[in-house]
């Protein structure tokens, strides 16, 4: 079990804006691919005339890359408009393997549970302390997003649409998040890789190499066969010329 414990950068950005706001609303989303790599997204959504009240200039992401210093490296900042009315800040970060996902959620209040893949099978398995200073601020709406590759056999999730599930967040409490997907065929994780490959390296071994070994046994006979002379049978005439 390991336990990351530092500030949500993203919440205290929402406590910000609630100085000057009186509502806003919070994703985080992680999109999972089959090997391990995928997307880390925070977002930050502000409704009708608040962004404008925040300073936000429609079309300039300034305000966004402001807000926001404590990033992991490589994420890219962005700016759009949602449902006519809603101003969105965007942080996307992404990454290569579980293990850079665990070290982006080093930035968080996570304690990571299992975050695992093997035998075909993706664990995903935090808990999200957001009690004392890291809690959520009246009003907000806090939602932890992730998009699962494969089948979901297993998810504690407050929604579900297709392979996305959602929870939402309950700030003053610890938030139990927990899915289980089976990807099916061979995957780059885990333990299914190098069993596949030791299993073909034995069937070489046991199976395919003997019998090459008999093919050019065999050959050899042959070849052996066709270049001895035949022996003259004792007593035989020679042939008169």
């Amino acid at each position: 079990m390991k336990n990351i414990k530092s500030k949500v950068s993203f919440i205290a950005l929402c406590i910000t804006a609630m100085l000057i706001l009186s509502a806003c609303q919070v994703n985080f989303n992680t999109n999972l691919n089959k090997d391990g790599s995928g997307t880390y997204i925070q977002e930050i959504g502000f409704q009708g005339d608040e962004a404008s009240m925040s300073g936000f200039s429609t079309g300039d992401d300034s305000f966004c890359a402001s807000q926001n210093d404590t990033l992991p490296p490589g994420t890219t900042t962005s700016q759009e408009t949602r449902n006519d009315n809603e101003t969105w800040c965007i942080y996307e970060t992404p990454f290569t393997s579980l293990e850079d996902l665990k070290s982006i959620y080093s930035l968080t209040d996570t304690l990571i549970n299992d975050i695992s893949l093997m035998d075909g099978t993706l664990t995903y398995d935090i808990s999200l302390d957001l009690t004392g200073d890291s809690g959520a601020p009246m009003g907000a709406d806090i939602n932890w997003i992730v998009t699962m590759p494969g089948t979901i056999i297993e998810n504690n999730a407050s929604e579900q649409v297709d392979n996305t599930l959602t929870w939402s967040l309950m700030g003053g409490s610890v938030n139990d998040i927990r899915a289980v997907s089976e990807l099916g065929g061979v995957t780059l994780g885990g333990d299914t890789l190098k069993y596949v490959l030791g299993g073909g390296a034995f069937l070489c071994l046991c199976c395919i190499l003997p019998l090459l070994i008999a093919g050019v046994a065999f050959i050899l006979i042959r070849k052996k066969k066709a270049t001895a002379k035949p022996e003259t049978p004792a007593g035989t005439p020679s042939p008169e010329n």
